[in-house]
């Protein structure tokens, strides 16, 4: 029996996805309905920064910003990915039309690619989580602050690359070559996980050694006394 191929406006143009369905959302729609999440997780974030033990440094308080943004975006939306990327190109819901919108950056997501699926489970279980420990360590003025946020920052650097990495290696096949979707989904809505991970990384690192000369002087000192 002969595949039924369903029209759709991804590339690989050929690509089969043969559950593909109509998004009922937009693309204005789209961006209104995640940009809104967005803001609910700033205004719960700005709150918790208000109860934070003691005040926080204006960095402080915009990497706590981050970190459970960035929690809820990838336990949320990714898990969800993560959870229904076989059936997700022919369901009627607005995570499955966000993730339809994005995928003309990235037509993977609509077809059960095993590195996309795998990648994003990760991310959602051990990324999210690392960055709600991370969040809460700064609020908390806890030691497990840097070690949480390293761990957060490595981790979504490193799958950031490998993602941008894989498709660029097929000549970016699974992307519409509309600049729209190349240049403002694929490259502009993946950079901040490239950049901020990376400064986040460096300050980590300064921080723990830091934290380790200043142990090991107090050790030396001890033991000479």
């Amino acid at each position: 029996m002969a595949d039924i191929i369903v029209q759709h406006p991804y590339y690989p143009q050929d690509v089969p996805i043969p559950h593909y369905v109509v998004s009922k959302l937009d693309m204005g729609q789209a961006f209104l309905t995640l940009g809104s999440a967005i803001a609910i997780i700033m205004v719960v974030s700005g709150v918790l920064i208000g109860r934070a033990r003691n005040a926080l440094s204006c960095k402080d308080k915009a990497i706590v910003v981050w970190m459970l943004v960035c929690a809820g975006i990838h336990i949320v939306l990714e898990g969800y990915f993560s959870f229904n990327h076989g059936t997700l190109a022919g369901k009627q819901t607005i995570m499955a039309d966000l993730w339809r919108e994005y995928a003309h950056s990235d037509s993977r997501y609509l077809t059960s690619d095993p590195f996309t699926v795998i990648m994003e489970g990760i991310t959602a279980v051990f990324d999210g989580s690392f960055a709600l420990v991370a969040a809460y360590g700064i609020l908390a003025d806890s030691p497990i602050r840097h070690p949480a946020q390293l761990i957060t920052s490595l981790a979504q650097l490193y799958g950031d690359v490998l993602y941008m990495a894989t498709n660029y290696m097929e000549d970016f096949r699974y992307t519409n070559p509309h600049p729209l979707y190349f240049y403002g989904y694929f490259v502009l809505m993946n950079l901040p996980w490239i950049v901020i991970p990376t400064y986040l990384i460096v300050d980590s690192c300064k921080s723990i050694y830091r934290g380790m000369l200043i142990a090991q002087r107090a050790t030396s000192i001890k033991k000479a006394e």
